[in-house]
């Protein structure tokens, strides 16, 4: 098997873009960028690589240094992103997205769902079709066409918007928290002993709100068809 390389100084920006095909890469203990004999790798601007697929629609396995910060896309295929990266901004037409490790995430999917493991920073997601589930975050923002969102732990602030799906997050109250979706049910989850400032609208369900009142963080949650609780842990 062939293998491109390039070696730096430094975790570099790896940017990779694809027309169809798979494309995974892994961050691990290493100084240099490789990818399997699917695709070449070459200096790009600035110091960054690019890894160029050899053809359309074959799927590439990239390597890099951990905490490599990553641009990656492709029109058609599922992406990747596996050990420990920086910043990472992931992009697809249609297919599903998953993220191991992170210093802060912007991924988007037309079709696909998304999953996320650890973002130390911000974390964005979107997607118009598909679910999305985050295991925690630092901040979260999150907005999903018809699909249900999990959140599982958020450090900050928290805004998760669905058209059509259930919203289940557990906030530590550091940051407010609005959610909104057309047609599911809203569940928010908090620490014991955080009061929150509840502001809660449903058309088919009374707001069921079991923790104290308070003004230690806002939560705005708003759903047409659906009930919304807000609880301790």
């Amino acid at each position: 098997m062939r293998v491109d390389s390039v070696e730096g100084p430094g975790p570099p920006e790896v940017r990779i873009a694809a027309s169809s095909g798979s494309i995974t890469v892994f961050g691990e203990p290493r100084d240099d960028v490789i990818s399997d004999d699917n695709a070449r790798v070459k200096t790009g601007p600035e110091g960054s690589v690019e890894v160029v697929p050899r053809t359309g629609s074959r799927s590439v396995t990239v390597r890099c240094p951990e905490g490599t910060h990553v641009v990656v896309g492709t029109r058609s295929g599922s992406l990747h992103l596996k050990g420990r990266l920086g910043a990472v901004r992931a992009t697809t037409m249609s297919g599903k997205i998953s993220v191991d490790q992170v210093a802060s995430a912007d991924v988007r999917s037309m079709s696909g769902s998304i999953a996320v493991g650890a973002c130390t920073g911000a974390c964005r997601v979107k997607t118009k079709s598909g679910s999305a589930s985050i295991r925690s975050a630092g901040a979260a923002e999150v907005t999903v066409g018809s699909g249900s969102i999990q959140i599982n732990h958020v450090e900050g602030s928290v805004r998760a918007r669905a058209i059509s799906g259930s919203v289940t997050l557990d906030a530590e109250g550091h940051g407010d928290v609005e959610v909104e979706t057309m047609s599911g049910s809203i569940t928010v989850t908090l620490p014991d002993g955080c009061r929150p400032d509840v502001r809660a609208k449903t058309l088919s369900n009374r707001a069921r709100v079991e923790s104290p009142p308070g003004h230690d963080v806002v939560v705005i949650a708003k759903t047409l068809s659906g009930g919304i609780t807000v609880r301790p842990r």
